[in-house]
């Protein structure tokens, strides 16, 4: 599955010209978390979101005045109390091609502490990703399907232990016994052995995993 088959491609946006409370208002009423900034000719140059609004002036809180005084980042002081939507967003922006799998924008997410993502197509942005969109993939997800029967079971299990987790094939076993896979040998770690189970339990087929590797020392 690709970017381009989770991203939404309705998305609002905002000029960097225009007041925090105008887009605090949007991001309200539409029930998002952020807005990406597009200037007066067409360009996105920045992501305006909950994160870069929690230390404002108007909150009334100290959040803000940890910057003041002696020392205080200027930059601070303007996102904390600039009313332009361009001095308070977030910038240069992350942006994914529409073809990349979206494990790898999950994983662009995760490292980058981000919460939304514009996708784009010959560097025009063309859609968004948000968290919920990647939520919404892995709850329509389904197991692996494969050949019906037993044996085509065991060799699904066999190839997902040695292409995914590199377990050796002369170390480990499986067998089929009233639908239910078992799995035996030997690995070299719990972790491995839990993995183990898991990478049988994502092929469709299984009517249950039982768990008979056991742990040996290297």
């Amino acid at each position: 599955m690709l970017a381009r088959d989770i991203m939404n491609k309705k998305v609002l946006s905002i000029s960097p010209d225009h007041s925090v409370s105008h887009a605090a208002r949007i991001m309200l009423a539409a029930g998002i978390s952020g807005l990406p900034v597009f200037d007066d000719r067409g360009r996105l140059v920045g992501m305006l979101s909950e994160g870069d609004l929690l230390r404002r002036a108007e909150l009334g809180s100290a959040s803000w005045r940890e910057f003041a005084g002696v020392g205080a980042k200027p930059e601070a002081f303007i996102k904390g109390h600039s009313w332009r939507v361009g001095d308070v967003m977030t910038h240069p922006v992350v942006t994914v091609d529409e073809d990349m799998p979206i494990g790898r924008v999950a994983e662009l997410m995760a490292a980058k502490r981000i919460k939304r993502i514009p996708v784009t197509r010959a560097e025009k942005m063309v859609g968004i990703i948000t968290r919920s969109d990647i939520l919404r993939a892995i709850a329509a997800s389904v197991p692996d399907v494969v050949a019906v029967g037993d044996e085509a079971v065991r060799r699904a299990v066999l190839a997902r232990l040695c292409s995914d987790l590199g377990l050796d094939r002369g170390s480990i076993d499986v067998t089929i016994e009233n639908g239910n896979v078992n799995l035996w040998g030997e690995v070299n770690s719990e972790t491995l052995r839990e993995a183990a189970r898991v990478a049988a339990e994502t092929i469709s087929g299984t009517g249950g995993v039982r768990n008979r590797l056991r742990i040996v020392a290297n």
